[in-house]
């Protein structure tokens, strides 16, 4: 491809979505529209100027305000609330309905003119003598429809550049997280501490220390091959999440936990290793200190939508633990990138009591 056309489409691009060129794009809309609407009258009494006098410009005027009314509201009310939110019928209901405001008010405008200058219907009239006004409706429609499609590209095009970086990033990220997910979520730190003591409790206890051994097993291979997949069952995530809990309650006699599960838990698709992050924030708080930490986790599966909640009791525990917490820092980025504005996230830390609450539209 020549430079010269790469430059031209890279400028056409920036032109079209860059904010510095917002008063530019709207400067061109509104001189093209106030063109159509002041040459569309002229046009209609070419050849009786003189009987319309004045009121040619009130035609126009309105002629302007109903073209920018209808393609403004369009972008900013319908395009947005309607068509990006994916209520299709809706939109081509009332986009429909707009276009025959707007045709309306255009035939309209040039029935008063012929009506007040008492003149037969000219040629560029739409109600000259050998025109069809049926057809003149319908082709009028698809030209407004034309029109309003074409003024809208700037937004549609906005919405598909950030989706095309939203999947950009969230790829980059799934490989960051593949590249280092025994780093990032089960960290060395822990698995060295779960081998050490189950040496520890390899004379003295060879069942439990088998037993741990077993269960970091499988929690390790739920990590290496289903944390690669694109969704796991919620179900699944869950287990991973007691196994995981179980095994820091060998190592910690400080922590106690319980997990609820209401809902259809067992058909939800989730990302893999979305929750885990906050069960190893409160397995470090439990080795941080003598403090009993008591957690309660609960999944409750709805219809399109999933409830997460977490509450730690632990009496004595100074505030601020979950904040600026490294082990919470990727989850609202993760959470941005795959559910944009479908999530909600709130944390509260009172000191003896945390708590965490996340809503996902799935």
């Amino acid at each position: 491809m020549p430079e010269s056309e790469v430059t031209y489409n890279s400028f056409l691009i920036k032109f079209l979505i860059a904010p510095k060129y917002r008063i530019a794009r709207h400067v061109l809309l509104i001189l093209f529209f106030t063109f159509v609407a002041f040459n569309m009258p002229y046009l209609i009494c070419a050849g009786f100027l003189d009987e319309v006098d004045d009121v040619i410009w009130c035609v126009s005027l309105i002629l302007l305000f109903s073209y920018l009314g209808g393609i403004y509201l369009h972008m900013y009310v319908l395009l947005p609330g309607l068509l990006l939110k994916n209520r299709y019928v809706l939109y081509i209901i009332t986009v429909s309905l707009l276009i025959s405001v707007m045709i309306v008010v255009s035939f309209g405008s040039d029935y008063w003119l012929n009506l007040y200058s008492g003149q037969e219907p000219g040629y560029y009239s739409f109600f000259y003598k050998n025109r069809i006004l049926a057809v003149e409706i319908v082709s009028n429609f698809f030209l407004y429809g034309l029109l309003i499609a074409g003024t809208s590209i700037t937004i549609l095009l906005r919405h598909w550049i950030g989706l095309y970086k939203r999947k950009n990033e969230l790829e980059k990220l799934n490989l960051k997280t593949e590249l280092e997910l025994l780093k990032d979520q089960i960290n060395p730190e822990f698995l060295f501490n779960m081998l050490d003591e189950a040496g520890k409790r390899t004379f003295d206890n060879p069942a439990q220390a088998s037993m741990v051994l077993m269960e970091l097993s499988r929690l390790l291979r739920y990590q290496l091959y289903d944390g690669k997949r694109e969704k796991v069952l919620l179900i699944s995530e869950i287990s991973f999440i007691e196994r995981f809990l179980e095994l820091a309650k060998t190592r910690h006699a400080n922590l106690s936990f319980s997990v609820t599960k209401e809902g259809g838990v067992s058909r939800k698709l989730v990302p893999p290793l979305l929750f885990i992050p906050f069960a190893i924030h409160y397995v470090k708080l439990s080795s941080s200190g003598n403090l009993q930490l008591d957690v309660h986790f609960c999944f409750r599966a709805g219809e399109g939508e999933l409830h997460f909640s977490c509450i730690c009791f632990a009496p004595g525990m100074p505030g601020g633990q979950m904040e600026n917490c490294e082990d919470l820092e990727g989850v609202n980025q993760r959470l941005d990138l795959l559910f944009k504005n479908s999530y909600k996230l709130e944390v509260v830390d009172d000191g003896g009591i945390c708590k965490t609450n996340l809503c996902i539209r799935l």
